[in-house]
């Protein structure tokens, strides 16, 4: 009896013994099932854009790009819809589309060492899912600031201070 219970449990729960919540996939090369990968690390790797197949990846949590060459997201960043932390740092970035804000789960957004200084007004619906924004090291002005505190407001931002100073 206590062997049935057993192989019926196991049974039950394959799926989930299967999949590996916490495992790190640091290449698009390892990934058998899209379905599988739920923490991606593709930082340093040169990438211009985000590959298209990172967007099949529907279970996916944790999306590290730092350290790419990536100036621009496509909407299609928003298709990422379990996404809770994307790591943006030290891309040549200047603005996000305003369809992130529709990506509920997010809750960690690192811009950390680009150029973003503006989010879209669309933002303010992340304003109860989002917990951290990051944009230490932006070119940021204590206008910038403000807007993006008014934008969201319950948000913890990391930045480095700004003055409203002319070049």
């Amino acid at each position: 009896m206590k062997r049935y219970f057993l192989f019926t449990l196991m049974l039950l729960l394959g799926c989930t013994l299967f999949a590996q919540p916490d495992k790190v996939y640091k290449s698009l090369k390892d990934v058998k099932n899209p379905a599988d990968v739920y923490i991606l690390q593709l930082h340093n790797k040169r990438l211009k854009t985000i590959p298209r197949e990172v967007f099949a990846m529907t279970n996916l949590r944790q999306l590290d790009l730092r350290g790419n060459r990536i100036a621009f997201l496509p909407d299609s960043i928003s298709q990422l819809q379990n996404l809770q932390r994307l790591e943006l740092s030290r891309n040549p970035l200047m603005a996000l589309p305003a369809s992130m804000a529709n990506m509920e789960q997010l809750r960690e957004l690192v811009l950390w060492s680009t150029y973003v200084t503006e989010l879209p007004p669309q933002f303010s619906r992340l304003d109860g899912t989002l917990e951290l924004l990051d944009l230490r090291h932006c070119p940021l002005m204590l206008d910038d600031q403000t807007a993006i505190n008014t934008l969201l407001p319950s948000v913890k931002k990391l930045w480095d201070y700004a003055c409203n100073c002319a070049d």
